[in-house]
């Protein structure tokens, strides 16, 4: 037999074994992928004595009642950990309270979700503790009475309030599209608008020359804002605004004002959006945006 005949068998020996070890791994492995046919609308968490009910609209998650729009990366990942459970092991049964209680499954300890369709449904998961790493968790899974061991600390995904899950988002337009900027401070407003060919910002209504790249800087950072926190209805805002800001994008127009109160240290900004029927907290970085003097603007 020529030397390269040999050589050709020997690769393909070898191409088999480890064929064949792989396999053997692979039918070793306790790894078990637990997969949701279909989508879900309704995802009802309880978390001892808080209770969040998301429902799905077409233009994404939302919360409770008053549909307030959920965070879309809190969402996704709800939904992914929902569709596909990675169970790594089994390690006891339900029905004894101290095997129970070592897993954190029992009473206000534990998370239980569940995902339906049309009130059917479709996926249960109760949620102890997370395993030492972190990375895991201790569940069962559609009502089982096994306890598993699975991937990704699902008590952080799904362990959250109303709030934790909402979006912080006041309102998001077109960059692209943004045409007109007019901000107005103590009675005195500030206007620049984009116009041209190539387009460019420059003042206007009336507003002194501008330097044409740091009105474009500023109103470009105006395309979306989000809240640090979103107000209860019952908050009562200061009667006179710091700033009334109306910005145009496309054949829309959004109106954002600012309202200040205390002092030094002390300073809190507060905010209402026509995009939005509720009031909301900023960042006094946030609310400096839409207080822009228009000497910072000058060349």
């Amino acid at each position: 037999m020529s030397n390269r005949k040999i050589a050709l068998l020997s690769a393909c020996g070898g191409l088999l074994c480890i064929y064949i070890i792989q396999l053997v791994f692979a039918l070793r492995s306790p790894v078990k992928n637990i997969s949701l046919a279909g989508d879900f609308d309704t995802i009802l968490i309880n978390n001892g004595s808080n209770s969040v009910t998301l429902s799905k609209t077409d233009d994404g998650w939302v919360i409770g009642e008053k549909k307030y729009a959920a965070n879309e990366s809190t969402t996704d990942g709800m939904v992914n950990a929902l569709k596909t459970v990675n169970v790594l092991n089994t390690v006891g049964k339900t029905g004894n309270e101290a095997v129970e209680e070592r897993y954190e499954l029992t009473g206000s300890k534990a998370v239980t979700v569940t995902a339906s369709k049309k009130g059917k449904t479709l996926r249960t998961l109760k949620i102890g503790k997370a395993s030492s790493t972190g990375s895991q968790s201790y569940v069962t899974i559609d009502g089982g009475k096994d306890i598993c061991l699975v991937s990704g600390n699902l008590h952080d995904t799904f362990g959250k309030t109303a709030d934790d899950i909402r979006s912080k988002i006041v309102y998001k337009a077109d960059k692209d599209q943004l045409s007109e900027i007019a901000e107005t401070v103590n009675g005195v407003t500030l206007t620049v608008a984009k116009s041209g060919s190539p387009a460019a910002w420059s003042a206007a209504g009336g507003t002194p020359a501008v330097d044409s790249e740091k009105a474009g800087s500023w109103a470009e950072s105006l395309y979306s804002v989000s809240a640090n926190s979103w107000l209860d209805d019952s908050f009562v805002l200061p009667e006179k605004p710091e700033s009334v800001t109306v910005i145009t994008a496309g054949t829309k127009k959004i109106t954002l004002t600012i309202y200040k109160t205390g002092k030094d240290d002390d300073v809190k900004y507060y905010g209402t959006c026509s995009e939005t029927p509720y009031k909301f907290e900023l960042s006094s970085y946030a609310a400096g945006k839409y207080m822009k003097k228009a000497e910072e603007l000058q060349k």
